[in-house]
């Protein structure tokens, strides 16, 4: 992987909406700016255990991240960082496990969580379940992120392809989640950053409603952040808003002040 050499910048906007079906948002995204790091989840489970599953993933995340940001010697190396990640996230998971074993209105719950960690020498990505992260360079959209899912095991076993995926009845089941064990192993990789690179976060509720093509347009035509991560929202409930949907669009600005 390349090493950036490049002084930058992040630019990010994030958009939560609840949808047109659903009667609350489990959804949930965080940053913490100065470390340059951003969380988001959707939560399952009854009695709104799903909104405070993905609440506590994310904000413990967070708040692990930003003392380990004001810890002396950071930053770590970029190896370091995706060490951190993932230990942060096997915390988070304990924390809403634990918190589900202790209260009976809120056992079962769990989360999907999906993150992005900048660093000066590329960025850590992390996720568990089927929220997703793209990335937009030059034309070329590909999803960083492969979901654990149902869906995505049985495409990969050979036994459905790509194109029965929609009309594929259990499709937002999900082989993986924060909470659900007391243990789990996330996926956490890493990739180098060039100048105007795009990152998308964003939860199925997104997905569901637009593909990988719809989404790469709306992307490309956004001259902002902001603008990129409402339209993406207004295009998913203009075709149904059948479930939460949550975006976070971000953007590797040069920095050369």
């Amino acid at each position: 992987m390349a090493v950036i050499l490049m002084p930058y910048k992040i630019k990010a906007c994030g958009r939560s909406h609840k949808g047109l079906v659903r009667q609350n948002n489990e959804d949930a995204w965080e940053e913490v700016s100065h470390a340059r790091f951003f969380a988001l989840a959707d939560g399952m489970g009854g009695h709104q255990a799903g909104e405070v599953a993905a609440r506590e993933a994310v904000s413990v995340l967070c708040r692990i991240i930003e003392e380990k940001a004001h810890q002396a010697g950071h930053p770590t190396s970029l190896s370091g960082a995706r060490r951190e990640l993932r230990h942060a996230i096997e915390l988070a998971n304990f924390h809403v496990y634990k918190m589900g074993r202790n209260n009976s209105d809120l056992r079962g719950m769990g989360t999907t969580i999906c993150s992005l960690y900048f660093h000066d020498q590329g960025v850590v990505y992390a996720h568990v379940g089927d929220s997703r992260i793209y990335r937009l360079r030059n034309g070329a959209f590909d999803q960083l992120t492969r979901d654990d899912s149902l869906l995505r095991e049985l495409i990969d076993q050979g036994q459905l392809d790509e194109g029965q995926s929609s009309e594929f009845l259990y499709k937002n089941i999900i082989t993986k989640a924060v909470g659900a064990e007391p243990s789990i192993e996330p996926c956490v990789h890493c990739v180098d950053l060039v100048d105007g690179d795009v990152f998308l976060m964003c939860t199925d509720g997104l997905t569901d409603m637009l593909s990988d093509e719809e989404i790469a347009q709306v992307l490309a035509k956004a001259e902002t952040v902001e603008e990129g991560a409402d339209k993406l929202v207004e295009e998913a409930i203009a075709k149904g808003g059948f479930d939460n949907i949550t975006t976070v669009v971000l953007k590797v600005v040069r920095d050369d002040e």
